[in-house]
């Protein structure tokens, strides 16, 4: 009855809005709470579910998807099987946005919050829904399945310590070989703008890995710090890492293969906090670089900073 009364509710919205913009009335779209969570990283995603189980696909032709708990990774799971509510996002998805669909067999990382379309009861407990919709659902491969739930075991309990611990907990996160989990940390470093110049020899060993994404992480923290460092720094190993620093990325922006790499490393190098010494560089990468993307990076640099 509640799913119901949901449907016609919402079809009864849709048909306002469409009769209010007939007659001209301005309308604000909907606000849907699926692109709100698409927004948010991985890090923020794990703290907001109240429910991270690895599961495998029993059956995804019924109503609800019925999934088999193979580990809880946060929280706990009510039952050793779960309800996985998920066709009222397939009926209201956006225009273009691909339905969800549950393979029989598959294994999955879902975000599961509880399914408020229902009486919650003891008949229920056992009903979710996707954090999210698609946000809230990570496919696993058939090989290496384990990289991204060991970044997920890793990930939760951070989410729960206070603000100082978690950044130091993240930043210990950059020692792992685990790619989930570096892309998954510095993300959230990255967005908290939680950077030091202690960073700088991880980060510029990263900057050799074959990722392309996390190379482009790499030169985006190391231009935060630069951006917070004093024009002047007095201190000689800092002046020395930052060097390093400064080396490491002048040589992304110059010979990376890959063209977002190396304009991540041109926007590192303008935060550079002594202009001056990379003026020529970035002269050189304005008239050389073989993407227009790049040149136009240090172009407006090299324009901005007359």
């Amino acid at each position: 009855m509640n799913r119901q009364r949901s449907i016609v509710n919402g079809l009864r919205a849709i048909t306002a809005i469409g009769l209010l913009s007939i007659a001209g009335v301005p309308v604000a779209a909907p606000v849907r709470p699926e692109s709100t969570v698409a927004s948010l990283n991985l890090f923020q995603r794990l703290a907001r579910a109240e429910l991270v189980v690895k599961v495998r696909i029993r059956d995804g032709n019924v109503r609800y998807a019925i999934v088999d708990v193979e580990e809880s990774l946060k929280g706990e799971a009510p039952a050793a099987s779960l309800r996985v509510a998920f066709r009222d996002y397939n009926f209201f998805r956006p225009p273009g946005a691909d339905p969800i669909v549950f393979q029989d067999g598959e294994e999955d990382v879902l975000l599961l919050v509880p399914y408020t379309e229902v009486k919650r009861s003891e008949k229920n407990r056992d009903l979710f829904e996707l954090y999210g919709g698609p946000s809230g659902r990570f496919a696993l491969p058939a090989e290496g399945s384990a990289i991204f739930t060991d970044a997920v075991r890793r990930l939760v309990p951070i989410g729960r310590l206070d603000p100082t611990a978690q950044v130091d907990a993240l930043w210990s996160c950059l020692e792992s070989d685990n790619p989930s989990l570096l892309e998954a940390a510095m993300d959230e470093i990255d967005r908290l703008r939680a950077v030091s110049p202690k960073l700088f020899g991880r980060l510029t060993a990263l900057l050799n890995t074959r990722s392309t994404s996390i190379r482009i992480l790499s030169l985006r923290l190391i231009g935060r710090v630069f951006a917070t460092s004093p024009a002047q720094e007095t201190d000689e190993l800092a002046v020395e890492q930052s060097r390093d620093a400064l080396n490491a990325v002048l040589e992304r922006a110059r010979g990376d293969g890959d063209e977002d790499v190396r304009e991540a490393a041109v926007v590192a190098i303008v935060a550079w906090p002594q202009r001056p010494e990379v003026r020529g560089d970035l002269e050189s990468i304005a008239r050389l670089d073989p993407a227009q993307a790049v040149r136009y990076v240090a172009q407006r640099a090299l324009l901005m900073s007359r």
